[in-house]
């Protein structure tokens, strides 16, 4: 590669700083007050926490600008999907009806979030709402387990059922958010929970062992193309009786690391995945109140979550644990549900 001339080096660096946000930090939300919860917003190292709004299930934008979370009102027994500047200022409503918030995903552009609207019970749309305007529009209809944008943003990876029965008879498709009609990448009616990452490679889940398990199938990992092909087994995880195994949470920008959840009854916990090997690694000893983790910073280096146990709680820790393993740094204290930017 031509080397850069140091003065112009020196240009592109300036012009650089001046297209940054007016700080370099990075965004955390998390929420706080469990019987009557609210918002927050911080710097990535928790400093400077200030209310957002009332509500749950903070989403902050990869550029760290808007915070989106789920707001219940009683009276009118709505679910809203509220959106507010992460600096502070009113919040308003981009919908209403929004249910299952954990299948949830932000465009790399931070313009357009991807998100379940409907009734509690029945089938559901998978709906991308522009950010700026308010518009919506209907990807698919059906019974859904994960969502996820690829790194260019125009095309959306999600996993769909067309009934409720459990186990769910699920498979993985492709669309673009543009328009146009779906690409089915499975046909097995077991595939769920796709994370797409760098590199080609999506992550998702197949449920096995639905025969000879008591309690229900296990989750495993595995990998393919973005036009379903090439597909392998990446993890060949031990799961016992009522517990379900990973899903995958986030990849790092390289697509060298790989976060996962191991979930089940009153259990959940993060776990570091090789996305080569599939060798994986507990982040901590405890599991039942364990540290579940939300987020991977983009470098891999940091793992988000919370400490306190699956249910949030008024002892709750909002903390950051090294990928390679580590000592918990407290972020915000009394606090769950954490997301950031970084």
């Amino acid at each position: 590669m031509r080397q850069t001339p140091r003065s112009i080096a020196a240009l592109l660096a300036l012009v650089g700083c001046l297209a940054l946000p007016a700080t370099s930090q990075a965004t955390l939300v998390f929420t706080r007050h469990v019987l009557h919860p609210v918002v927050f917003a911080a710097g990535d190292d928790g400093s400077g926490a200030h209310k957002i709004g009332s509500g749950s299930m903070p989403r902050v934008s990869p550029d760290g600008r808007t915070v989106v979370f789920h707001r219940f009102e009683p009276g009118r027994r709505l679910s809203a999907l509220m959106v507010a500047p992460a600096e502070g200022g009113p919040a308003k409503a981009l919908a209403t009806r929004w249910q299952a918030p954990f299948v949830f995903a932000w465009s790399p552009d931070s313009r357009t979030i991807a998100v379940l609207l409907g009734p509690e019970t029945g089938r559901q749309r998978l709906t991308a709402i522009d950010l700026a305007s308010g518009a919506q529009r209907t990807i698919a209809r059906g019974y859904f387990n994960g969502v996820s944008f690829d790194p260019e943003g125009g095309q959306l990876a999600y996993a769909k059922a067309n009934s409720e029965r459990y186990p769910p008879k699920s498979d993985v498709y492709r669309a673009p958010l543009a328009g146009g009609a779906p690409v089915r990448l499975t046909r097995d009616h077991r595939s769920l929970s796709p994370l797409w990452g760098p590199n080609g490679k999506i992550v998702f889940v197949k449920q096995l062992g639905a025969k000879r398990r008591r309690y229900g199938p296990k989750n495993d990992l595995f990998l393919m193309g973005p036009d379903g092909g090439q597909v392998r087994r990446l993890t060949h995880t031990k799961v016992g009786p009522l517990l379900t195994g990973l899903s995958p949470t986030e990849w790092s920008a390289s697509g060298g690391q790989l976060l996962a959840e191991f979930g089940g009854q009153d259990t959940t916990y993060a776990v570091t995945v090789n996305p080569e090997t599939g060798a994986e690694r507990v982040l901590t000893k405890e599991r039942e109140i364990g540290f579940v983790g939300t987020a991977l910073s983009r470098d891999g280096k940091l793992v988000l979550g919370s400490i306190g146990g699956f249910e949030p709680g008024a002892g709750h820790e909002v903390v950051s644990i090294p990928y390679k393993g580590g000592k918990p740094k407290v972020l915000a204290k009394n606090a769950s549900e954490p997301d950031w930017s970084r």
